[in-house]
């Protein structure tokens, strides 16, 4: 009895040569439906307690720094004529090869933007729904390619595969990361795709027909990762037929069209640069631009093969690796190894091994399958990861990271019908449905429980960085980021003993991230301000400094550096001052320089008591801005201490000219004719002085 139940289950999940679909709705009513019900469940359910949960990691850059998002429905025209980081930016940054242009995603943030403002838990509920309809419409697709027993469709390929899939620990960075939005929609979007092509095989409706195409190209709008299941939906047709050639040609015909009409619009954003983006000379950016020799072909076979472990065994998890993790510790690199791996790690030459082996079974299979064979599960499953995955690889071109575990989301489908397959079918058969079942079992409870744990990392940024700090040890991105949150908590700090703490963990987290990477930019801006938030304002100085001149046209971070130089001159720091306002003059021009130069002038002549150098830099002030009146009246109270009176006389009127009501001018002017002899005109000054600001009148 036992055998014949196997025998009618392996009937009914491996349907590989059959060539006429079921033509029954694969969601019909009553009983039909619990499948669907319970792989939503499950798939809200796992990622349910990310809903309270703030903006975390990279939201800011479609979200609450994105100017077209905040726009809300005002920015949709925007979102959809620019490449995807213009709102952030505010210019076209050329960060990555061929651009990005995910309008969709970013549209339905700035619905929500517009609807209900800053709000992230409604995104996390948002996220958390979309996930759940991407296992209906995957059991979907799924049972349509498959099929299943309808009396045990809890014991099949399809709703096991679906189950799996849901509770892999690796997709917590795109549900659990409201940014991530773009890969859910874009899977989704390209799972009704694929269920539509499947619908018009089994019907031979046109709807179904366009819908395929309509579907084709939200997936493509939401992220152009989409665009592999160009190859996976007709390798598919290939491996488990659902009609004749014509009719599966026809099946494409759609897609490929409104392909063509993506494309065509991307073209029109982007321009003749879209797919020639210069990528900036920026390590973040582009991982291998310190690799030499054969490093870079090494280190990415080192990270595919590290994929493979994590699809297997998903642990340990991280957010970030960046630039170098995970092949260095910060240990070992502080001693000088080489950040990249080399052919002389097994472990690289395994990945190739293994790599050679999923291609190579892969295709093989589909040889086999095109000259008559029975299709493999195996080698088609082999086949749909490899093909989605390659474009993450970094073999093709450089994508701006080494990894990420969002990268898996939809090449771990592969991995979850494997899976699926020898539990169901391979173990089942030789050593019962009892262990097949139990193992089942075990490995959903063990991912649910991985996935639940892992999404409480995803909180908010310091929850992020602080789970993350030990895993990614060789990272300068995360111990900055640990660093500026702990400034972030020492500003809100209630005591000073406090402060001090967080800001010297914060300070050691900063200088561990420039001994990774000394050329990483954000670490300096930070250091600059927890030096400011320390009172020491001349390290402050030079941190500001050394970031400036790798962002000489950041007017944040030139404001800075005259804010600090500021504090230096009002507690008597006055070189570091002058060292400070110098090096942002440099980079200002006009009215910024010549404010500068004012200041200077004024550390010399006020604080130092150099009135030489006082009268250079007041000078150099009036030159590059002749209207600075104030530089007129700091360069004629030099004059005037100097003995040069009718230097000053000119330089006071000059400024007076300029502002005529500037009650401090006329007071100069008043003393300065007293002091020449002149009582009258000087009483006069020094009256209007005084009518125009009261505060100026003589104490009693």
């Amino acid at each position: 009895m036992g055998r014949n139940k196997r025998r009618e289950n392996k009937a009914v999940t491996e349907p590989v040569e059959r060539v006429e679909p079921p033509v029954q709705e694969p969601v019909a009513s009553g009983a039909n439906r619990l499948p669907y019900y319970l792989v939503f469940a499950l798939g809200f359910l796992l990622y349910a307690n990310t809903v309270p949960f703030d903006y975390a990691l990279d939201d800011k850059l479609y979200i609450t720094a994105n100017e077209f998002t905040k726009k809300g429905f005002d920015g949709i025209g925007e979102i959809w004529t620019n490449d995807l980081m213009t709102g952030f930016f505010g210019t076209k940054k050329k960060l990555v090869e061929g651009g990005r242009y995910r309008p969709l995603a970013l549209t339905t943030h700035a619905i929500e933007y517009q609807m209900f403002g800053k709000n992230p838990q409604l995104s996390h509920f948002i996220n958390i729904v979309l996930y759940g309809l991407c296992g209906v419409i995957l059991l979907l697709v799924l049972k349509r390619i498959f099929g299943w027993n309808e009396e045990r469709w809890w014991w099949s390929l399809p709703f096991v595969a679906t189950a799996l899939y849901l509770a892999h620990p690796l997709h917590t960075e795109v549900v659990a990361n409201i940014k991530s939005r773009d890969e859910i929609m874009s899977f989704l979007f390209v799972l009704l795709s694929f269920n539509a092509v499947l619908k018009y095989l089994e019907h031979r409706k046109m709807q179904e027909l366009v819908l395929s195409g309509i579907w084709f190209f939200l997936s493509l709008t939401s992220k152009e990762s989409a665009v592999t299941f160009l190859g996976v939906i007709p390798l598919t047709l290939i491996f488990f037929p659902k009609g004749n050639l014509k009719d599966s040609s026809m099946a494409l015909s759609s897609i490929a069209a409104f392909t063509i009409a993506y494309l065509a619009i991307r073209l029109t954003v982007f321009g003749d640069q879209g797919a020639s983006l210069d990528v900036a000379p920026e390590l973040m950016n582009k991982p291998y631009l310190q690799a030499q020799g054969s490093e870079r072909l090494a280190s990415i076979f080192l990270t595919m093969g590290l994929y493979l472990k994590l699809l297997v065994w998903p642990h340990p998890l991280t957010h970030d690796y960046y630039p170098f993790h995970p092949f260095k510790t910060f240990e070992e690199l502080q001693v000088g190894m080489r950040p990249y791996a080399d052919w002389s790690d097994p472990m690289t030459l395994i990945s190739v091994i293994a790599y050679a082996a999923i291609l190579g079974y892969g295709l093989w299979t589909l040889v086999r399958k095109i000259k008559g064979s029975k299709g493999s599960l195996i080698g088609y499953s082999l086949l749909l990861y490899f093909g989605t995955f390659i474009l993450f690889s970094n073999l093709i071109f450089d994508i701006g990271a080494f990894m990420n575990e969002r990268f898996l989301f939809i090449p771990s489908l592969g991995y979850a019908l494997i899976v699926a397959y020898l539990l169901t079918e391979v173990i089942s058969s030789k050593f019962g449905e009892k262990l097949a079942m139990s193992l089942v079992v075990l490995i959903l409870v063990g991912f649910s429980g991985k996935t639940v744990v892992r999404n409480y990392a995803w909180e908010n940024d310091f929850a992020l960085a602080s789970s993350d700090i030990e895993t990614s040890d060789g990272s300068a991105k995360v111990r900055m980021t640990m660093g500026s949150e702990l400034l972030d908590q020492a500003k809100d700090a209630t005591s000073p003993q406090e402060k001090t703490r967080l800001l010297k963990e914060a300070e050691q987290y900063e200088l561990s991230s420039l001994k990774i990477y000394p050329a990483y930019f954000p670490p300096l801006d930070i250091l600059g301000n927890i030096y400011y938030e320390s009172e020491n304002y001349e390290y402050s100085i030079h941190y500001f400094e050394q970031a400036v001149k790798k962002k000489p046209n950041d007017d944040r971070i030139l404001g800075n550096l005259e804010a600090v130089a500021i504090k230096a001159n009002e507690v008597g720091l006055y070189e570091a001052a002058i060292k400070g306002y110098k090096t942002a003059a440099r980079f200002r021009k006009g009215e910024g320089r010549s404010r500068i130069y004012a200041s200077v002038g004024e550390v010399y002549g006020k604080g130092m008591n150099d009135m030489v150098n006082s009268k250079k830099f007041l000078n150099k002030a009036i030159k590059h801005n002749p209207q600075n009146a104030s530089a007129y009246q700091k360069i004629g109270i030099v004059f005037a201490m100097t003995g040069s009176a009718d230097s000053a006389l000119y330089s006071f009127n000059k400024s007076l000219e300029l502002e005529p009501e500037n009650a401090r001018v006329m007071l100069n002017l008043g003393i300065l004719y007293s002091q020449m002899g002149d009582a009258e005109t000087g009483n006069r000054y020094m009256q209007e002085a005084v009518r125009l600001d009261p505060s100026l009148a003589p104490s009693k």
